[in-house]
């Protein structure tokens, strides 16, 4: 039988199984794009200039593009359908024309993407297959016929009347995706030595698939893609295994053709390491790299504003969701990262596209490096226990010392009946932070701009709110003068109704780190997989909790045992100094939402004191310092 007539028979067979209504419209759909597949491949050495080089398989290509038309107005209603029907015919009357076949072949692409974007087609595996036995599996199927190295000659091959591809041939490799060889796989050429591989798992064909799309590329223009994706080119058109695997050469290079670079090397790279794509367990950071990418291509287009906000959206909703698992396992990268993510936002500020190039390629090594790092190490039963204590204390002991201080001069006063709107004012703020949880899981998503905006701004209020209160704590620092100074605002408050005031002050206080441990748990709580580790993340909350209690117990305790001019100079000085820290935390967060500005200098960073090597932190922080000093200093003197 000759080569004409078995791919005549393989064209019947496809249109009689699209003649089947029972036929799904993924099968369908399937199948018509390995039709449009083969005539892109296969019509360009049937007509050079005009004439045809081979008239029976012209006469196969006039037929099969006849029914191609048809069966393209046989799919279902779809709003784009006419325009389908059109771009269909268009193909019949050029092949009946004799037009050129590279007109014909970029025709057939763009109703193959217009296909798959009408009829939302899934052209790509939901995650990228395990490759790591691919290779077995191509010798055993594939090598008899194309060969080890997949030139074509196995040792089948010469028995074949219809010669096994060349995967190495560009020219027919060109204008084929991953998704096109997927098919053919899948598929099978009927008639042909090229069989349906049908009883191989989904998984092992999209592996095959992408093994032989390997075999097209070089060696150098694989380096040459990785180092033009790592400086963010191609990215908007590369966001999902499907925009790769739907991708041929001929679309990379035209993509590329338009930022001046060799968009065929950024594919063979691709190819090479489709797992990029993937939305891995550590999506935050593959978000941040993203975000990077895009935030270059803004610059480079001289978009200065959107560069800026692409470049917050890479920390804020990105690196920072993955800053507590970081933290735990290697808190020097995690500094590293900050540091260069503020570096790079500036430089984006500033348009300064060179600087921001280099510091965009380390700073998607250092994230590279924080996957690996967070990847090779599972949350273990300590490490969670660690990391659940750590973060609970460190933002816990704030809140209690703002608390534990202002109850303790409540209680010491005799106005202890005045605690329960304190009590009022931190139980509320827990469950709003419970609520907060539940929320951020279930019905929206509070995005890094807004959370770092919320606690700036919280942070700075309080801090002023402290400021006023140490100053009054300082004021009476003598008996008299403090009790009646407490009656007298306590009566106020009961008199006027605004007892309110005091469960406010508490809220703030205890919801602003509510807030941010809620949603540090939250991006810690994903890395977690095993119950042993879940239970160790619940103890560490447990173990906190119970030592921020002993630690009120004890700021309380020795707060009454001390005199109460003591008692109420030392309370005034530690308000004060909370101040300073909230004043630090405040700035910082504000930095990191992009509101203020941060200019970094050389200086020790303690994210206990809210200490944080930015002028304008370290500034604000100077200024809370001096006006505590003058107002106690002042006080000092107004008592002498």
């Amino acid at each position: 039988m000759s080569k004409h007539i078995l791919r005549q028979l393989a064209y019947i067979s496809a249109v009689v199984f699209f003649s089947i209504p029972s036929v799904s419209l993924a099968g369908t759909a399937q199948r018509l794009i390995h039709m449009l597949d083969y005539i892109g491949v296969d019509y360009p050495p049937t007509v050079v200039d005009g004439k045809v080089v081979d008239e029976t398989e012209y006469a196969e290509m006039r037929e099969f593009s006849g029914e191609l038309r048809d069966l393209v107005l046989g799919m279902p209603t779809n709003p784009d359908k006419a325009k389908l029907g059109e771009e269909a015919e268009a193909i019949r009357f050029g092949i009946e024309q004799r037009v050129d076949g590279a007109e014909i072949t970029l025709r057939s692409q763009q109703l193959k993407a217009d296909l798959i974007n009408s009829y939302n087609i899934t052209v790509g595996p939901a995650k990228a297959p395990d490759i790591s036995s691919v290779q077995n599996l191509y010798e055993t199927e594939c090598s008899g016929c194309h060969g080890i190295y997949g030139f074509g000659d196995g040792p089948l091959a010469s028995m074949q009347e219809i010669p096994p591809s060349n995967f190495h041939d560009m020219e027919r490799q060109y204008t084929r995706s991953i998704y096109d060889l997927y098919n053919t796989i899948s598929l099978g050429v009927d008639g042909t030595p090229m069989k349906a591989f049908d009883k191989l798992s989904d998984e092992q064909r999209w592996a095959l698939s992408i093994m032989i799309s390997r075999f097209s590329g070089t060696d150098e223009q694989h380096e040459a893609g990785r180092l033009l994706w790592q400086k963010g080119y191609l990215h908007d058109y590369f966001k999902s295994l499907s925009n790769l695997t739907g991708m041929s050469y001929a679309k990379a290079e035209e993509l590329g053709k338009d930022v001046n670079i060799d968009g065929k090397a950024v594919l063979v790279y691709l190819r090479s390491e489709p797992s990029i794509l993937e939305v891995s367990d550590h999506a935050a950071l593959d978000n941040s790299i993203a975000m990077l990418a895009v935030s270059l291509e803004h610059a480079r287009a001289g978009d200065h504003k959107a560069a800026y906000k692409a470049a917050l959206s890479a920390y804020l909703d990105g690196f920072e969701l993955a800053e507590p698992s970081l933290t735990i396992i290697d808190k020097p990268l995690k500094l590293k990262v900050e540091k260069q993510m503020i570096t790079f936002r500036e430089l984006a500020k500033a348009g300064d596209v060179e600087q921001l190039e280099q510091v965009q390629l380390g700073l998607v090594d250092l994230l590279n490096q924080s996957k690996d790092v967070i990847g090779s190490k599972t949350m273990s039963p300590a490490a969670a226990f660690t990391g659940s204590f750590i973060i609970l204390l460190r933002e816990g002991v704030e809140a209690i010392l703002v608390l534990a201080a202002i109850m303790a001069a409540l209680i010491k006063t005799g106005r202890r009946e005045a605690t329960k709107y304190i009590h009022a004012g931190w139980v509320s703020a827990v469950l709003l932070g419970i609520f907060t949880w539940w929320a951020a899981e279930n019905l929206i998503s509070i995005s890094g701009a807004s959370r770092e905006v919320t606690e700036g701004v919280a942070a700075l209020f309080a801090a002023l709110i402290l400021i006023y209160v140490g100053f009054w704590l300082h004021n009476a620092s003598s008996s008299k003068r403090w009790k009646k100074f407490v009656e007298h605002k306590i009566d106020n408050a009961m008199e006027s109704s605004t007892l309110w005031v005091l469960a406010t002050v508490s809220f703030i206080a205890v919801y602003r780190e509510m807030f941010e441990t809620v949603l540090f748990y939250q991006a810690m709580w994903v890395q977690i997989d095993t119950s042993d580790s879940k239970q160790g993340f619940l103890l560490g909350i447990l173990g906190a909790l119970a030592l921020l209690v002993v630690l009120a117990f004890l700021v309380m305790r020795v707060g009454a045992r001390l005199p109460i001019k003591q008692f109420f100079q030392i309370n005034a000085v530690l308000l004060f100094l909370l101040a300073v820290v909230f004043a630090g935390q405040g700035i910082a967060a504000l930095q990191e939402a992009g509101m203020v500005a941060a200019s970094m200098v050389s200086f020790p960073r303690v994210d206990m004191l809210g200490i944080h090597p930015t002028l304008q932190s370290l500034g604000l922080q100077l200024f809370v310092l001096l006006i505590g000093a003058g107002l106690l200093s002042y006080q000092r003197k107004k008592a002498a």
